[in-house]
């Protein structure tokens, strides 16, 4: 009995020791408060505003817009892999939603990333001939954006940006979602 009290007690002990510890992790620090997330839902002030692809002769809307259930079914991620050929007004708000902010030493230090990137809108940009030239591809999951190919080179201390918002609203008067397997 008193074996069983002993080893009873000393779980007991290492349980609120584990406990302890983690609340001292868990608790928020002074530096916790100090990370943005990033990248902003909105350019930053000071970013500059860069033209995807201008060269483009047509964008077209790809949406990944299957569940994924739909997605195993079907063998295919869109309802619609030709897309929709944005207007020269769609086309307008994109191009001018995409920025390039440079960092200071200290934003690139406190910056937060979220690693869950699962995009689900493609805009791509097609020359003349109907080759693709590029690609942005923006998850409104977790804010995040790429293109490819990379529109100029980048180093840690730049950050591209994506006006979601505004390409949110151009989304949902085209009858698309932006909250898709989130």
């Amino acid at each position: 009995m008193k074996n069983r009290n002993a080893i009873f007690a000393i779980w007991m002990a290492l349980f609120v020791a584990i406990g302890l510890v983690l609340a001292l992790a868990i608790a928020p620090g002074e530096a916790e408060e100090d990370f943005i997330l990033s990248p902003p839902i909105q350019p930053t002030a000071g970013s500059v505003p860069i033209t995807p692809w201008p060269d483009a002769s047509e964008v077209r809307l790809i949406v990944a817009d299957l569940s994924f259930e739909d997605q195993a079914k079907r063998g295919a991620w869109t309802s619609r892999p030709e897309g929709v050929v944005l207007t020269s007004q769609q086309r307008a708000i994109v191009d001018k939603s995409v920025h390039l902010y440079r960092m200071t030493k200290k934003e690139a230090d406190n910056r937060a990333y979220v690693d869950c990137f699962i995009p689900h809108h493609f805009f791509r940009y097609y020359d003349k001939s109907g080759r693709q030239i590029g690609e942005l591809q923006i998850c409104y999951c977790c804010q995040g954006i790429a293109m490819e190919p990379a529109l100029r080179p980048t180093d840690i201390y730049d950050e591209w940006q994506f006006d979601f918002p505004r390409v949110e609203k151009m989304l949902h008067e085209m009858g698309v979602s932006t909250d898709i397997n989130c």
